[in-house]
């Protein structure tokens, strides 16, 4: 007798939250597609399975529609505008300063972009870190640079003090905007979007309880296994490809809904991540001197 397929157990509280929108999302198809094979309006779920399948419904519209909410505020293309000319901003500054460290042979300038160039690998700023993370390593390397009389002369002889200072207004104006978008309406949203999410986490695990035992108890349990293996393989996707992805980085999610977008993705007018994943880790090799 073959072993009898349950779905196995995971942990929906370790998805940020677009992963889990779009994991539930995945999971109502794989049900519905299903449900909806067989006689028109007729549901080919077992009764109890059905009773959770509705609620699981709900639970992810209103998991959708809050997340639409959260993340329409008149702040959020505005951040990833300034987002992207700031990193743009700091690539070129890196870039330069780099370039003064091989292709310059003017000694005292060369001995200039060295000295920067450690402070620019002291605070290894990647541009795809989120906002508030990279806001704060800008912000202490441009002090340093700016409190440091030697680091501060060594930017007006390269000619540097107009990109610096670009810099630094545009890296005050990320942080004004974040400042601003997290007023008490967007918290109030965020809150709506935490519990919405608690609702259909609660209507999944349900759905997923009804699902295991009707493989158990009915007679007709080919096709309900089909749903159970469709979801295991989702399940197995998200262990091995979307979890590990949030360890490095990336900007899609500073406390949820007030990030960049993925790393990789590039939605909207974020044009930061596409500089190359510049992100002042990749050049070890450059000595201090």
């Amino acid at each position: 007798m073959s072993a009898i397929k349950q779905i196995v157990i995971f942990q929906l509280k370790a998805l940020r939250m677009a992963g889990f929108l779009e994991f539930v999302q995945q999971v109502l198809n794989i049900v519905r597609t299903y449900r909806d094979s067989g006689e028109a309006g007729v549901s080919q779920l077992p009764a109890k399975v059905e009773a959770a399948y509705t609620p699981f419904v709900a639970g992810v519209a209103k998991v959708d529609e809050a997340y639409k909410i959260s993340h329409s505020s008149e702040y959020t293309q505005q951040i990833a505008d300034e987002d992207a000319r700031r990193d743009s901003l700091y690539t070129a500054l890196k870039k330069q300063v780099q370039m003064y460290t091989k292709f310059t042979f003017d000694v005292e300038k060369k001995s200039a972009a060295t000295y920067l160039w450690n402070i620019i690998k002291k605070y290894n700023v990647d541009v795809n870190e989120n906002y508030s993370e990279e806001s704060v390593k800008l912000q202490q390397m441009l002090q340093e640079m700016e409190d440091d009389n030697v680091a501060d002369g060594h930017i007006t002889a390269l000619g540097l003090a107009s990109l610096v200072t670009q810099l630094k207004t545009s890296n005050e104006a990320v942080r004004t905007l974040l400042s601003q978008r997290n007023d008490e309406r967007m918290q109030k949203e965020k809150a709506a979007l935490a519990n919405a999410r608690n609702a259909a986490d609660e209507a999944y695990r349900e759905l997923v309880l009804k699902l295991n035992a009707s493989a158990v108890i009915e007679d007709d349990t080919e096709g309900i296994e089909g749903v159970i293996s469709q979801v295991n393989e989702l399940i197995k996707y998200y262990r091995q490809y979307v979890l590990p992805k949030y360890g490095k980085g990336d900007k899609e999610n500073e406390g949820e809904g007030s990030d960049k977008p993925n790393g990789g993705e590039n939605q909207g007018g974020n044009g930061g991540s596409s500089q190359g994943g510049d992100n002042g880790g990749g050049d070890g090799d450059e000595p201090d001197q």
